[in-house]
C-alpha cells in the first residue's frame, strides 16, 4: 500500500524532505528511527510523506503505508492490521496465524481463553521482527489521532524495537482531537531520540510557486496573490482554490503571469477547506454523488464489493461512476482498494448527510453486509454510528453474534449490548442473553464492578439455570479477583442450590473449591475438589475436571509436596487436552509445573516447557505472558543468571493485576539490587510494596522475596534486630506459612540473622521448623536448607559443606556462596584457616560473578575477625562496556545477531520470548555503544563463538 493523498503538486519544506531521505538512508544502513509529523489538515503531512520516503522502495525498503479510520477506531488493531496489509496478504502463514487468533469464533471459556487482540498485538510484532530480517522495513501510517488504542499501542512498542532494528516508523497525525494516549507516544518518542515534525503554513514564496506549478505559470499577479492570502499558506486548501478557480475559468495566464480573470475580480474564495472540496463535489453527476456517499459510509478507504453491498448497484453499474470520480480527483487507488484523495473529501459527504438519514444508511448497510455474509465485526462497524435504529432485526443480530463480538471486540460489544438492553422490554427473553453477553464481555475487559453488577441483575430475574449457573460463575469469580472470597463462596452456594445441567454444577464446585483453597480452609475444599471431578467426570466436563485436579494439586504445593503436586498437573494437563477453550487453566497448570520442576532441581525438558508456556502466553495476552517472565526470573535468580532475570523483568511493558506478579517482581528486583548494593533501585521496587504484604493468604504464599529484601536492607543498615524482625513471619504456624514459596531460602537466612542478633530462641525455632518442613515434604533443596539451619545453630561447617554440595550440583549459586561464607565463618572460629581460605575463596568467587557487592563486603568483614584472608583469587569484575561486559545470553545473542538472525528466531533457539530477546539487544547496544544491530555484528566478527561461555 502507500500514500493515499493527492501528492502530484508538492512544493516547499525541502529541510524536511531531506531529513526524512537521510533517515531512509540511515535505515537502509540498519539504523531505526521513529518519526511523528503533526500538522492541522490540509497542510501537507501527506505529501511530504510521500515525497520525502518516495525512494524507499528503489533504495531496497519494504514498505508498509495505511491511514487510520475514524470509523475504525472501536475495533483493536485495525490500524496497524491494515498497515501490514494482514488481510491483504492472508497467503503468508505469518499473517494467517493472526487472522486465525482474531478470528477465532469458539465459546471465550469461563475463565477466558486469553485476549486474542493481546496476543495478535505479539505476532504482529513478531511479524516486524521478520520484516526487518529480510530487508529494512518503513512503515508509515496516517492519521494517527484515528487509530485505535491498541494499535497505538503496538506503535508506541515499536517505537523501542527502531533503536536495534532496520526499521523507519513514521506517524502523522493533527493536533485536534486531543488524544491522552497519542499524547503519551509523543512523549515516549521523544525520551527515545525520535524525531518529531511540526508544520508550518507555506511562506509567501512557496505560496507563488504552488500556484503557479497549479496553473502553468511561473509569476502570481497580485489579484491572485490576495486571493491565495485566504488559504493562509494551507496548501490544501490552497490547492483546493486554485483548482475551483480553474473549474470557472477564472485565471488567465498571460506570459509568464497568472492573473485572475477579469470578471472574477473581487471573487470571494470558500470560506474553508471542507467548502472548498463541497465545491469540487458540486461539479459530480448526482448518481456518483449517491454513490460516494455510500461510500463515506464504510470509511476514508473502501473495497468495491462492499460498495456494490452498501449500495446495492452491480460492480459493471459502480465502474462508470468511480471512473467519474477519478477523473475528477475525488478519489484514487489505493492497493487493490479505492481510498478519498483527501479524508476531508470523505468527512464533507459523510457530514453532508442529515443524521437521521445518515443513521438509516448504517443500518442498512450493516444489514446488507451481514446478509453478503461479511465478517462480524464489520457489519458492528457499521450499526456503531447508528445509534437509535435499534429495530428488531438488529436485536435478533447481536443476539447471535454476541459470542462473537465479545471476543473479538469486546469494547463494541459493550457498547452495542447497552443498546440493546435499552431498547428491549423486561419481558423480553433476549434481554438476559445481552445482559449476560456483557457481563461476560465487562469481566473479560477487568471491569469487575460493572460486570458483578450486570450479573447480580440477571441472577435477580432470570430463572434459566444455564443462565443462573453462568451468572453465579461470574459474580462469584470477579469476587475472588477483588480479593471478596466470603461473598463469592455465597454466590456458588445459591447458584448450586438451582436445579443446573450436569456440567455446570460440576464446574461451580470446582470454583467453589478454588475459593476454598485460596481461603486456606484445606480439608473442605479437598472435600469438594473431589466432588467437582467426580460430577465432570459424571457430566462429563474436562474443565471441571481440571480445575478440581487443580485445586488438589495447590493443597500439595501449600504442604511442600512438589512430586505431589507434580503429579496431579501432569493429571488435570492430559484431562484438558489442547482444547483452546481452556488455555488460561492449562498456562496455569504449565507455569505451576515448571515452578514444581525449579523446587525439586529437576529441570530436565524445562526448556521445551518453557517454549510452550511463552507460546501459548503470547496468544494469551498479558495477564499470563507477565506472569511467565516473572516465573522465569524466579528460576534465573535462582541459577545465579541474574542479569537474565533483570532482562525478564525489564521485558514486561506493563505490570497486570496479579499478586504473585507484583509482589515476586518487586521482591526480585528490591533483593538484586540489594545484593549489588544498590540501595536507591531497592528503595524504590520496596516502597512498592511497603504495605504489609501477608495480609491475605495469596500475599503470604508469594512474600517470600520481599521479606528476604527487607530484610537484607536491614542487615545492610546495620540493624540485625531488625532484619530477624522482617523474616520472622515465616514463622507463622505451620498450618499458615507452609504455603510460602520460598520459606526454604527464607528460613536458613533468618537462622543466621538471628544468631547474628543474638536471638538464639528465633534461630532454635527456624531450624527446627525447617527440619519439619524437609521431613514432611523431602526435598534436596529442602534437606540442604535445614543441613545449613543446624550448621549455623550447632556450628558445625561440615553441614554446611553437604548443603553446599547440593546447591553446587543444583545450579543454586547464591545458596552455594551463602553456605560456603558460613562454613568459612565456622572454619576460622575454629582456626582451621586453609579450609576457612578455600571456603571464602569460592564464595567470593560466586558473589563476584553474580556481581553481589554488598555480599562480598559481609563476607569480608565476617571473617576478618578470624585472620581469614582472600588474597586475590576469584574473578575480576565485569567491565561495565565494551564486549567483556556482555553476559553469556548477551553474547549469544549478539552472535546469533551476527548471523542476521531475527528476534523471532533468536528467542526461539535461546527458549526466551521475543520481548525478552528486545531488553537483550537493547543492553548489548548500550554496552558496545552501538547504533544498529549491523554494529553489532561487526564487532562480533572480531569474537569467536568459542569466547561464548
Amino acid at each position: 500500500m502507500g500514500p493515499t493523498a493527492a501528492t502530484e503538486t508538492f512544493v516547499g519544506r525541502h529541510a524536511d524532505v531531506a531529513l526524512l531521505g537521510r533517515l531512509l538512508r540511515e535505515v537502509v544502513a540498519g539504523r531505526g528511527q521513529s518519526v511523528l509529523v503533526e500538522g492541522d489538515p490540509g497542510i501537507g503531512k501527506s505529501a511530504l510523506l510521500a515525497a520525502g520516503l518516495r525512494t524507499a522502495r528503489d533504495l531496497g525498503c519494504e514498505v508498509f503505508w495505511a491511514a487510520a479510520d475514524e470509523l475504525g477506531q472501536p475495533f483493536p488493531l485495525r490500524a496497524v492490521l491494515d498497515c501490514l496489509d494482514v488481510v491483504g496478504r492472508a497467503e503468508d502463514p505469518w499473517r494467517a496465524d493472526i487472522i486465525r487468533l482474531l478470528r477465532q469464533e469458539h465459546s471465550p471459556g469461563v475463565t477466558g481463553t486469553g485476549d486474542p487482540v493481546l496476543g495478535a498485538a505479539e505476532q504482529l510484532l513478531a511479524l516486524v521482527d521478520r520484516a526487518c530480517e529480510a530487508k529494512p522495513v518503513l512503515m508509515v501510517l496516517d492519521d494517527l489521532q484515528w487509530a485505535d488504542t491498541n494499535s497505538l499501542h503496538v506503535w508506541h512498542r515499536l517505537t523501542r524495537a527502531t533503536e536495534q532494528l532496520p526499521l523507519l516508523l513514521v506517524g502523522a497525525y493533527r493536533p485536534v482531537p486531543r488524544r491522552t494516549e497519542l499524547d503519551q507516544l509523543r512523549r515516549s518518542s521523544s525520551a527515545r531520540g525520535g524525531v518529531q515534525l511540526a508544520l508550518r503554513p507555506l511562506a509567501a514564496d512557496e505560496v507563488a510557486e504552488l500556484i503557479a506549478v497549479r496553473t502553468g505559470g511561473r509569476e502570481v499577479g497580485p489579484e491572485l496573490a490576495r486571493l491565495a492570502e485566504r488559504a493562509a499558506g494551507n496548501p490544501g486548501y490552497l490547492t483546493e482554490l486554485v483548482d475551483a478557480l480553474l473549474r470557472e475559468h477564472a485565471i488567465r495566464v498571460s506570459g509568464r503571469v497568472t492573473e485572475l480573470a477579469g470578471r472574477a475580480v473581487g471573487w470571494s474564495a470558500p470560506a474553508s477547506l471542507a467548502a472548498a472540496i463541497a465545491d469540487r463535489l458540486g461539479f459530480l453527476s448526482d448518481e456518483t454523488t449517491e454513490a460516494l456517499r455510500a461510500a463515506s459510509l464504510l470509511g476514508a478507504e473502501f473495497a468495491v464489493h462492499d460498495l456494490a453491498v452498501v449500495s446495492r448497484k452491480p460492480a459493471s453499474e459502480l465502474a462508470l461512476l468511480l471512473a467519474e470520480a477519478v477523473g475528477a480527483g475525488v478519489i484514487t487507488e489505493a492497493g487493490n482498494h479505492l481510498a478519498f484523495r483527501y479524508p476531508l473529501i470523505r468527512q464533507a459527504l459523510y457530514d453532508g448527510t442529515p443524521v437521521a438519514v445518515r443513521t438509516a444508511l448504517h443500518r442498512e448497510a450493516a444489514r446488507a453486509l451481514a446478509d453478503s455474509g461479511a465478517p462480524t465485526s464489520q457489519v458492528a462497524e457499521q450499526l456503531l454510528p447508528a445509534a437509535g435504529s435499534e429495530d428488531e432485526w438488529f436485536l435478533d443480530w447481536l443476539a447471535g453474534a454476541a459470542s462473537i463480538l465479545t471476543h473479538r471486540a469486546p469494547q463494541t460489544a459493550i457498547e452495542l449490548l447497552r443498546r440493546a438492553i435499552d431498547q428491549v422490554g423486561s419481558d423480553d427473553p433476549r434481554r438476559d442473553v445481552f445482559a449476560s453477553w456483557l457481563a461476560t464481555s465487562l469481566a473479560g475487559m477487568g471491569r469487575n464492578a460493572d460486570a458483578a453488577q450486570q450479573a447480580r441483575q440477571v441472577l435477580s430475574r432470570t430463572t434459566d439455570p444455564d443462565r443462573v449457573a453462568e451468572m453465579s460463575w461470574v459474580l462469584a469469580y470477579t469476587s475472588l479477583r477483588t480479593g471478596r472470597s466470603a461473598e463469592a463462596l455465597e454466590v456458588l452456594a445459591q447458584g448450586l442450590a438451582a436445579d443446573l445441567a450436569p456440567g455446570w454444577r460440576a464446574r461451580l464446585l470446582s470454583l467453589t473449591a478454588l475459593v476454598q483453597a485460596v481461603d486456606l480452609d484445606t480439608a473442605t475444599a479437598l472435600t469438594t475438589a473431589s466432588e467437582a471431578i467426580g460430577a465432570g467426570q459424571a457430566a462429563p466436563d474436562r474443565f471441571a475436571v481440571g480445575m478440581g485436579l487443580h485445586v488438589m494439586s495447590l493443597d500439595r504445593s501449600f504442604v511442600g509436596d512438589e512430586r505431589g503436586n507434580r503429579a496431579l498437573i501432569d493429571q488435570a494437563l492430559t484431562v484438558l487436552g489442547d482444547d483452546r477453550e481452556h488455555l488460561d487453566l492449562r498456562l496455569l497448570l504449565l507455569c505451576n509445573r515448571i515452578v514444581a520442576d525449579v523446587n525439586l532441581d529437576e529441570t530436565d525438558g524445562i526448556d521445551e516447557r518453557i517454549t510452550l508456556v511463552r507460546g501459548l502466553a503470547e496468544q494469551a495476552g498479558a495477564a499470563r505472558f507477565t506472569q511467565v517472565h516473572v516465573m522465569m526470573a524466579a528460576h534465573y535468580f535462582l541459577l545465579g543468571r541474574w542479569d537474565d532475570a533483570l532482562s525478564e523483568l525489564e521485558s514486561i511493558p506493563e505490570l497486570s493485576e496479579g499478586r504473585y506478579s507484583f509482589l515476586t517482581l518487586h521482591g526480585l528486583l528490591a533483593l538484586i539490587a540489594g545484593h549489588r548494593d544498590d540501595r536507591t533501585t531497592a528503595a524504590v521496587h520496596l516502597k512498592a510494596v511497603r504495605t504489609e504484604p501477608l495480609a491475605i493468604a495469596d500475599d503470604r504464599r508469594n512474600a517470600g522475596y520481599v521479606l528476604l529484601a527487607r530484610a537484607l536492607a536491614c542487615e545492610r543498615d546495620g540493624l540485625p534486630g531488625q532484619a530477624v524482625a522482617e523474616l520472622a513471619p515465616v514463622l507463622l504456624s505451620p498450618g499458615t506459612a507452609l504455603e510460602m514459596n520460598v520459606r526454604y531460602m527464607c528460613l536458613p537466612e533468618l537462622t543466621r540473622l538471628a544468631l547474628a542478633a543474638g536471638d538464639r530462641e528465633t534461630a532454635l525455632s527456624a531450624t527446627q521448623q525447617c527440619q519439619a518442613e524437609a521431613d514432611e515434604a523431602p526435598m534436596r533443596v529442602k534437606d540442604a536448607a535445614a543441613a545449613r539451619c543446624q550448621g549455623l545453630l550447632e556450628r558445625d561447617p561440615q553441614r554446611l559443606l553437604t548443603a553446599a554440595e547440593h546447591y553446587r550440583s543444583a545450579g543454586r549459586r547464591l545458596e552455594l556462596a551463602h553456605a560456603l561464607e558460613d562454613a568459612s565463618v565456622l572454619f576460622g572460629e575454629a582456626n582451621d584457616l586453609v579450609r576457612a581460605r578455600s571456603s571464602l575463596a569460592e564464595a567470593i568467587e560466586v558473589y563476584t560473578e553474580l556481581r553481589a557487592d554488598w555480599d562480598i563486603r559481609r563476607a569480608d568483614a565476617r571473617t576478618r575477625p578470624y585472620g581469614v584472608r582472600r588474597g586475590q583469587r576469584g574473578r575480576r569484575a565485569r567491565p561495565t562496556t565494551g564486549w567483556e561486559s556482555l553476559t553469556p545470553t548477551e553474547l549469544r545473542v549478539a552472535h546469533l545477531v551476527a548471523q542476521g538472525r531475527s528476534n523471532p528466531d533468536i528467542a526461539a533457539a535461546l527458549f526466551l520470548s521475543r520481548r525478552t530477546v528486545q531488553t537483550h539487544v537493547s543492553h548489548i547496544l548500550v554496552k558496545l555503544a552501538a547504533h544498529s544491530r549491523s554494529e553489532i555484528a561487526r564487532e562480533a566478527a572480531h569474537h569467536p563463538v568459542s569466547t561464548v561461555d
